[in-house]
């Protein structure tokens, strides 16, 4: 089977992300894991992540989730501990957020603390992922849930206060039409500038990320990233200089393709991001997920979480994202037997890249 670039173009949401700097087409594409954080305990995650790194990935990334998407998954670790005990456990990688909100679950000022902290004790590994929240993680903990360019707004704010949080020496004052604090200080600096990952996926998201982050991340297919993403993000960053990245999220799967439809089906593992970024009930997104699943034919399962027994048959697929403009590829791994899946992508698709 040879998975055609049409058939990613919303696939991207379970776990992986592509980063390409757009003036230098000559890099290579990267291989990344993304270990989702939702399917194993935070050990085993952990050990995954040093048994990708031993095989050749070049970075670990993880889902920032209070609830997970769907309520068949039985775990969603707190990012930031497990951060620094995977740093500290797999050294000179990168790794980062895909993607964080920075607010509302979260204090802005404590959470620009926690990555301080992170940089501080690893310089120069730590990529930070940030969007604009999905109600399944922020919903219950604000009194009512704000529309896109609520979220959109406090975020730009939010970027903008870490930023100052962690460059100012002296106290700081910060005060927006979101955000509102006085004399606050970082003692705690990071060590090395941080690099904001802004998720997007449409046009206005886009060029938001242009404007007020370092890279773009998104979710779409290659075609989507031509000629929707890459315009609007380069319209945003007209004003600014440096290397930039674009990142899209994938996910992949190897082992007996019979057996792994069979558990995409039982599991309910398809996330329905197109219509549920609004609903806070992840058991209600299970519903919806089992009903799509119900309604696709086998094949149909396979082509959407790219599923097969040959790792060989994705390269085509990756090579569609690099000639879109790729540069580093996050995969997550969410059914059958990550180990497999983590050794055939050493063996063979890592080589080719």
């Amino acid at each position: 089977m040879v998975f055609s670039p049409e058939s990613l173009t919303k696939i991207g949401t379970l776990g992986t992300f592509i980063y390409i700097p757009l003036n230098d087409q000559s890099m290579s594409l990267e291989i990344h894991i993304n270990v989702g954080g939702c399917f194993y305990t935070p050990k085993r995650d952990i050990e995954l992540s040093k048994k990708a790194v031993d095989a050749g990935f070049d970075g670990v990334w993880i889902g920032d989730h209070f609830h997970p998407w769907l309520d068949n998954r039985p775990y969603t670790h707190h990012v930031l501990p497990w951060l620094g005990a995977l740093m500290n456990e797999v050294p000179d990688v990168t790794v980062g957020t895909s993607v964080s909100c920075p607010m509302y679950r979260y204090e802005p000022p404590v959470f620009a603390q926690a990555i301080a902290t992170l940089d501080n004790m690893f310089p120069d590994r730590f990529e930070l992922g940030v969007g604009v929240g999905e109600a399944l993680n922020e919903a219950p903990f604000v009194d009512e849930w704000p529309g896109w360019g609520t979220r959109a707004r406090t975020l730009v704010e939010t970027i903008e206060l870490m930023r100052k949080l962690w460059t100012e020496s002296d106290y700081i004052s910060y005060s927006g039409e979101q955000l509102e604090y006085s004399d606050i200080k970082l003692s705690t600096k990071p060590e090395s500038d941080i690099d904001i990952n802004w998720a997007a996926w449409g046009p206005k998201s886009s060029q938001l990320a242009g404007e007020h982050a370092d890279h773009v991340l998104t979710a779409a297919g290659p075609e989507l990233v031509e000629d929707q993403v890459l315009p609007n993000f380069r319209k945003g960053r007209e004003a600014s200089d440096g290397d930039y990245y674009v990142s899209n999220e994938i996910v992949a799967n190897v082992g007996n393709p019979e057996e792994l439809v069979t558990e995409a089906r039982e599991r309910g593992e398809l996330i329905p991001a197109d219509t549920e970024l609004d609903n806070p009930d992840p058991r209600s997104i299970q519903s919806v997920a089992n009903n799509r699943l119900a309604d696709m034919s086998d094949e149909e399962i396979k082509d959407a979480l790219l599923i097969t027994d040959d790792a060989s048959e994705l390269i085509d697929t990756f090579e569609a994202f690099e000639d879109a403009g790729v540069n580093r590829l996050l995969v997550t791994f969410n059914l059958g037997d990550p180990e497999e899946a983590i050794e055939a992508f050493g063996n063979e698709i890592i080589p080719e890249f």
